[in-house]
């Protein structure tokens, strides 16, 4: 209804400058002019911690006590299960009792050795049972070496019995509850995500790539750093956090033909979650010099993509060829000259005037002359 209203006052506005020569009826144009800018491109992505670690259990015992309050933040050091100890405890003091043992034998072994070292001079004993006492004196500190290590791997395991957080961040739910048994190694009690930064993993075609290179190659854009990557929600929000780059894969995937990118960004406030989907619009080029115009003047036909341009008082179709799109714009890579003046009106209701003449206006010129400029809708 809304574009019949339009075509019936274009009409009579027409019929009006027909009737009383009042001069060709005023399109909406802009004015294109060939300038420098950054390049971006809009990039799907998902949002993964920084860091995840898994919490486990590294003795065999049953679970007597969770301490943490699941979806919590934790610290590094924080206590997190209670495992039932009490063998492993008993096996500790068995280990003291077995380095008592080893020192006493030890000491023993060294005192008999100094006696027959006094007899080995005198003569009493002979060479051979001297050396017998020297080995087992050996033999004796190093059965004290390994009661030792034994001792030592009894209390690294009664401290497993009190399971800590291995890193800082937010811990999810427990795997476990009170009085399940657990394996040592194998049986994860919960886990943990630092998301206070985090990263976003993203892909980017190969053959974009290629095309920018190319250009690159032709003069017609420059490398740009990808840095002050920008962050935004599916609902087009931004994230007030800027990104970067922080690794670019070298290989390309043989199933989606993308190279893997992976950036990390602040997320003070936790609004990023892992597993969220998420756009990046990264830098990938700076033009060099190159025309842009708005997307809604542009009109994509099947053989290729054409505006309007106002010449002698008419519309005339012009073939562009498109480079890549930057926010609301397209760049242009040939078709259009700085100074063109390419029409934003809704020509699928102009074009259609016979006999109509036109008079391209900016919109400060529209302004200035009292009218209102009425854009062509996206």
């Amino acid at each position: 209804m809304k574009k019949y209203l339009i075509l019936l006052t274009l009409f009579l506005i027409s019929g009006a400058f027909a009737e009383e020569a009042k001069g060709p009826i005023p399109v909406l144009v802009a004015e294109v002019q060939g300038e420098s800018e950054v390049v971006t491109q809009d990039l799907p992505g998902r949002i993964s911690a920084y860091r995840t670690a898994e919490v486990r259990a590294r003795v065999v015992g049953i679970i007597e006590k969770r301490v943490f309050v699941e979806g919590s933040n934790v610290k590094a050091g924080d206590v997190l299960f209670k495992i039932e100890g009490r063998s492993l405890a008993a096996t500790l003091r068995a280990r003291k009792a077995d380095v008592a043992n080893a020192v006493a034998v030890s000491n023993l072994a060294k005192q008999t050795l100094k006696r027959y070292k006094k007899l080995l001079t005198l003569g009493a004993v002979s060479r051979q049972e001297y050396d017998v006492n020297s080995a087992q004196n050996q033999q004796s500190k190093a059965q004290v070496e390994q009661a030792r290590a034994n001792l030592e791997i009894a209390k690294i395991n009664l401290a497993y019995t009190t399971v800590t957080a291995p890193i800082s961040g937010r811990i999810d739910k427990a795997l476990v509850t009170e009085g399940a048994l657990t394996a040592a190694g194998t049986t994860q009690l919960a886990s943990i995500e630092q998301i206070d930064k985090v990263y976003v993993d993203f892909t980017r075609s190969s053959s974009d790539v290629n095309r920018m290179r190319q250009a690159m190659n032709a003069g017609r854009l420059k490398d740009t750093k990808m840095t002050n990557l920008e962050i935004l929600f599916d609902d087009g929000n931004v994230y007030p956090e800027k990104g970067k780059l922080e690794f670019s894969s070298m290989v390309v995937d043989r199933e989606t033909g993308s190279t893997s990118l992976r950036a990390v960004v602040d997320n003070p406030n936790f609004v990023l979650l892992p597993g969220m989907f998420v756009r990046v619009k990264v830098p990938v080029a700076t033009t060099n010099n190159i025309i842009k115009v708005p997307q809604k003047s542009v009109t994509i036909t099947p053989t290729g993509a054409e505006v309007f341009l106002v010449k002698d008082g008419n519309l005339t179709p012009v073939k562009i060829s498109l480079g890549p799109m930057t926010g609301e714009d397209w760049f242009v890579r040939s078709g259009l000259n700085n100074g063109d003046r390419v029409v934003l009106s809704d020509t699928s209701i102009l074009k259609n005037m016979a006999g109509a003449k036109f008079a391209g206006m900016t919109k400060k010129e529209m302004q200035a002359a009292g009218m209102t400029p009425a854009e062509k809708k996206n």
